[in-house]
């Protein structure tokens, strides 16, 4: 969003292009010209209802109004874009790694049925399909969503998405070891507290470059 100083210019200089004065548009919106005033210096916001019938008046777009400036049609789609990818919120952008992870998680889950099974070539194709679908929608959001560094600094997130990632690696491990069975129990008990000490080092890791990335982002 526009800062209101910025956005009051721009209501300034359109209310001007039309020729008329704060009175005249805070009539026509059914607000006093004091209002209009404090918009244009940046003292308020119009409110949600107010928003549409302002832009009719002014013969701008929400778009525009969102932006505090002109857009070109033919960037109307870019910028509009940005100003809503700039909106989001701290909370949101959490969300929407976490969308991320679990993207990765299927898109790993998909591919293990075309290379690790006999299965009928038109399944393959499809789980192929799929993979590939899940793994561009990834890394389109990565890529695309702002505050990267932000995302990937809350601990809670990376620790527990590390825990699921790790566990699905060990179910992808022991479905495919059939040896593991054979082995002695005090060799079983030995690999066990390797994997207990890797998972709670990797998870302290990844806790751990969270905070320093949360430090450095505030």
């Amino acid at each position: 969003m526009v800062e209101p100083l910025e956005l009051g210019r721009f209501i300034s200089t359109c209310r001007k292009e039309k020729n008329l004065t704060q009175k005249q548009l805070g009539e026509e919106l059914g607000v006093t010209d004091r209002a209009v005033s404090k918009w244009e210096n940046g003292k308020s916001f119009p409110d949600i209802s107010l928003i549409e019938p302002l832009c009719q008046i002014l013969d701008i777009s929400v778009g525009e109004f969102m932006l505090g400036k002109r857009i070109e049609p033919e960037h109307y789609q870019e910028e509009t874009e940005k100003a809503w990818i700039a909106s989001l919120d701290e909370p949101l952008l959490y969300k929407i790694q976490m969308i991320i992870y679990i993207l990765g998680i299927a898109a790993v889950a998909v591919l293990q049925v075309p290379l690790f099974s006999h299965g009928p070539m038109c399944v393959n194709i499809i789980c192929w399909a799929v993979w590939g679908a899940l793994f561009f929608a990834a890394y389109y959001l990565d890529k695309k969503i702002p505050e990267r560094k932000l995302r990937y600094s809350n601990p809670w997130i990376e620790g527990v998405f590390s825990v699921i990632y790790f566990l699905c690696y060990m179910l992808w491990f022991f479905l495919r070891k059939d040896e593991w069975g054979t082995l002695p129990m005090s060799e079983q008990m030995s690999l066990w507290a390797i994997i207990v000490v890797g998972l709670i080092v990797g998870v302290c890791v990844r806790v751990f470059l969270a905070r320093k990335k949360r430090r450095s982002a505030v």
